[in-house]
């Protein structure tokens, strides 16, 4: 069975659209609370047998290029004194390079091992082992962490984006 496809924002989904009848598609919504309380809506609307979480991010590591699609093998909640963060990992494979992301509440949080970045992974990653639901992740980098929003290229890794999940399934 093919997961359900999600993603942050309706800009996001637009990476499938072609794919659209044959595959399920969700919007959680932007950050770590919206993509939480989408989560469960979408669990127990949608009953996914897996899920697999699709977006752009940022990059720390500089040997990522623009357009690079990675998949992370572990999310970290990022931005909270280390004795509130925490780690989830992935638990379906994929075949594509594995990265450690922060899950961030603002653009520009210290690394901690971290390759990549963005504002959903952990809560949905959270949301899905609460639920017994196999989940996993892929990111297209749209940017370096430090790179002003001017200088993003979304277009780019929207589609890097959408040949990667065609590759996938």
């Amino acid at each position: 069975m093919k997961p359900l496809l999600l993603f942050a924002t309706d800009l996001e989904a637009t990476a499938v659209s072609a794919l659209a009848d044959s595959v399920q598609v969700a919007v959680c919504g932007v950050g770590a609370v919206e993509a939480a309380v989408g989560m469960v809506d979408i669990i127990e609307r949608y009953k996914p047998a897996a899920v697999l979480l699709c977006g752009i991010a940022g990059a720390y590591d500089r040997q990522l290029m623009i357009g690079d699609v990675v998949s992370v093998a572990t999310e970290q909640t990022a931005t909270l004194p280390p004795v509130y963060i925490n780690k989830y990992s992935a638990t379906l494979p994929l075949p594509l390079k594995q990265v450690v992301s922060n899950t961030v509440m603002a653009v520009g949080a210290e690394p901690a091992g971290a390759e990549v970045e963005n504002m959903e992974g952990a809560a949905v990653f959270a949301v899905c082992h609460r639920y017994g639901v196999p989940c996993a992740e892929i990111r297209a980098i749209s940017n370096y962490v430090d790179d002003p929003r001017e200088l993003w290229d979304i277009p780019a890794a929207l589609t890097a984006l959408a040949e990667a999940i065609k590759n996938i399934l």
